[in-house]
């Protein structure tokens, strides 16, 4: 009987534990299988950890919540707590995040990595927070590429046909300047987009396009690289504000996971480019 009620002491103060902690929801467009959904996965479970249980996040990723607009713009009301965004969705709260994309901006990595890691919260913290929310760490999207239902190699190839585009201006723009009319579309809408003809090709960043099945539905990929993207991790000003100090600490410290993202991204779009050109994709890299 001692040993009956010892444990239902140690439930009952399991389950007010529970009803005591302090939830977040965390949304994302990514596939749960992605390495970013594996990051992701990981800093839900670091910040668990190290909270003592005291914090959970749920994750709503797959586009669950509604495309990268609809969330960031919930996380902004505060609506939604969290969310891994990517550039282009960033740009929508602040619209210069936007130049971080622009086509060919780097030199090199060591550049991008520079500027994310040293300059890009001091320089971006200011604009966020007036629009509703801050950045907890940058997250490595990586490189754009391609995706065509027709070959793409020069910019003739593309003139006066409809291609999907991140809705920024400048991956519009990029797309305009080569002869093409750019159709800026978001996670949700593009696949039917291609689909049903609406466009013949779309730029995509590398690992989401192969995970999110595009190297199938438009298999002749165009590996032009153009577009290097840093994406950032997200919560509500008025989430973030009714924390309190610890609390507001084990998020920041859990985002120490998302460092090592860098090189798993890196490494998984050469990786993946190659299992799409043995599943059937033909992969065209540009000549100077």
């Amino acid at each position: 009987m001692k040993i009956f009620k010892t444990a239902a002491v140690a439930l009952a103060l399991s389950l007010a534990t529970t009803a005591n902690a302090t939830e977040l929801r965390f949304g994302s467009a990514v596939p749960a299988g992605s390495p970013w959904g594996k990051f992701i996965t990981a800093y839900a479970d670091k910040v668990a950890e190290i909270s003592g249980g005291e914090m959970t996040i749920n994750l709503f990723l797959n586009s669950e919540l509604g495309d990268e607009q609809t969330m960031v713009r919930q996380i902004s009301r505060g609506r939604l707590d969290m969310g891994a965004m990517s550039n282009t969705a960033v740009s929508l709260l602040v619209p210069e995040f936007a130049l971080m994309a622009s086509p060919f901006l780097f030199d090199n990595l060591d550049q991008a990595d520079c500027v994310a890691n040293n300059h890009l919260g001091d320089t971006s913290n200011g604009e966020l927070s007036g629009a509703g929310v801050l950045g907890l760490a940058p997250f490595e999207v990586g490189h754009q590429v391609i995706f065509g239902k027709e070959l793409i190699k020069t910019p003739a190839d593309m003139k006066n046909k409809k291609v999907r585009t991140a809705p920024t201006i400048p991956d519009s723009l990029y797309i305009e300047s080569a002869g093409a009319t750019a159709v800026p579309l978001g996670t949700v809408d593009t696949m039917p987009a291609l689909k049903t003809g609406g466009v013949i090709a779309a730029t995509w960043p590398i690992v989401y396009g192969i995970a999110a099945g595009y190297a199938k539905e438009a298999p002749l990929v165009t590996d032009i690289r153009h577009v290097h993207q840093i994406g950032q991790v997200l919560i509500a000003k008025r989430s973030w504000d009714r924390l309190s100090e610890q609390e507001q600490g084990w998020l920041t410290g859990a985002s120490a996971v998302f460092t090592a993202m860098t090189g798993v991204i890196r490494k998984a779009q050469n990786g993946l480019m190659a299992k799409a050109a043995e599943g059937g994709a033909t992969i065209y890299k540009p000549t100077a």
